[in-house]
């Protein structure tokens, strides 16, 4: 007999399939009478934030279920100036960074520091209000609550999100009440997928920094001089082993990864930009790096470029650009993309003699890397044609996993049969890929 689901659950699925979220970050200079109360609430928020963090390092589990069971009471008892509200976003809060930390450090799990610099209060709409620009926040009992005059919203952000409801908001306070700012969680309406439109295949590679199936390419050459700009000074500077050096190599780091994200966003813009475009195809390359390092023949040069290549982050931003227009996003099996004819089909590793291919069958030549994205497209048009030709039977859900309280629930998404799939909230939980490319 099916289980019937409760109306929350059913509520909780509408939402998530249906909505996306967008942040946005707004100035929010204070008053000395509104920032005194806010701050207190926020530090308490913090000590009840930094012992879930213990629990959940001492427990070693990030399930909100549990959490809630064996904390909530515990947490109301030790903070019982804060609404009882904050205890359960402080749990969602906790939960979600420790799963975080958990995915970022595979080597340091469940060792992430139970304290935080930044000074931050995270709401939801149980305990916080917005009616036109009047912002009502609860603060710890015994505070009046706080009425704050949000400033006008960006007129793009209103023109391209004008059903936008808010959901959630994060307070970021600074050492000055003139400094602190909010992050302003809105959710809308999920585009509709392109129903017609042709599949992109993207071969990501190192000497440019992507090539599609239809001859679009974003040249490295500028990434790789300031790469190596980058590499000779931060040799230069650990030649010198002094304090001021290590404090230079530090912002020298910071600014070169500035400098890679702002790359890969253009990059991104310009692959969702691309007109009529229903899907975009990538290579699965998650267990790249590990496989290289395995190799023996593998160079230290190569291992180096390898962990220098950020691909894993333009992926991520085409995927979230994508899903605003409604493009979806594929991933598919690397194996021999770069070694296989797209004309004839035929596999062999002497087919590619650098930038160049040249098939030893049928003779036919192209670039190296337009052949791969080829492949790439053909292999993701394939899995496509396989989809639908299963969706009578089981129904592929592309939603995104997103708490219907405004955080993020890191959950994978269902897979879908064939070669390739839809990419979801995360790049880390992939199928194992071949090490042949």
């Amino acid at each position: 007999m099916a289980v019937r689901k409760s109306k929350t659950a059913q509520r909780r699925e509408r939402v998530s399939s249906s909505t996306q979220q967008r942040t946005i970050v707004l100035p929010l200079p204070l008053t000395r009478e509104q920032y005194d109360p806010i701050r207190r609430s926020a530090e308490e928020y913090n000590r009840m934030w930094s012992s879930l963090i213990s629990w959940c390092d001492s427990n070693k589990t990030v399930n909100r279920t549990r959490i809630q069971k064996e904390n909530y009471r515990r947490l109301r008892d030790r903070h019982p100036t804060l609404p009882a509200q904050f205890a359960c976003i402080a749990m969602r809060d906790a939960a979600g960074a420790m799963r975080s930390w958990n995915s970022n450090h595979p080597k340091r799990r469940w060792n992430m520091k139970a304290s935080r610099k930044a000074l931050t209060i995270n709401y939801d709409m149980r305990v916080m209000s917005l009616r036109g620009n009047l912002l009502t926040l609860s603060v710890a009992h015994g505070e009046k609550r706080v009425r704050l005059l949000l400033p006008d919203l960006p007129e793009w952000f209103t023109a391209r999100y004008p059903e936008g409801k808010p959901n959630a908001a994060k307070l970021l306070l600074g050492d000055k009440p003139e400094d602190t700012r909010i992050a302003l969680i809105y959710r809308i309406s999920d585009p509709q997928p392109l129903a017609d439109g042709d599949v992109l295949g993207v071969d990501l590679g190192q000497h440019s920094l992507y090539m599609d199936s239809r001859g679009g390419e974003a040249p490295y050459a500028r990434v790789q001089g300031a790469k190596r700009r980058y590499a000779h000074n931060r040799k230069t500077l650990q030649e010198k082993g002094t304090c001021s050096a290590h404090r230079r190599l530090k912002a020298m780091k910071q600014r070169e990864e500035r400098f890679i994200r702002d790359v890969n966003h253009q990059a991104s813009k310009r692959l969702v930009n691309t007109q009529g475009v229903q899907a975009i195809a990538f290579e699965d390359l998650t267990y790249i790096r590990r496989q290289a390092s395995k190799r023996t023949k593998t160079g230290a040069r190569r291992r180096n470029m390898l962990n220098q290549w950020s691909f894993s982050q333009l992926q991520e931003f085409t995927a979230y650009k994508a899903a605003r227009n409604g493009i979806r996003i594929l991933m598919v099996d690397p194996s021999y993309t770069s070694q296989r004819c797209n004309r004839c089909g035929y596999v062999d590793a002497r087919n590619r003699n650098g930038a160049r291919f040249d098939c030893r069958r049928c003779g036919w030549s192209d670039n190296a890397d337009h052949n791969a994205a080829m492949n790439i497209r053909d292999r993701a048009l394939s899995s496509l044609a396989e989809e639908e030709h299963t969706s009578t039977d089981r129904p592929v859900d592309r939603s995104q996993s997103t708490d219907h309280d405004g955080w993020s629930a890191h959950d994978d998404l269902p897979t879908p049969t064939g070669q390739g799939r839809v990419m979801g909230t995360t790049l880390t939980s992939k199928p194992r890929c071949s090490s042949s490319r």
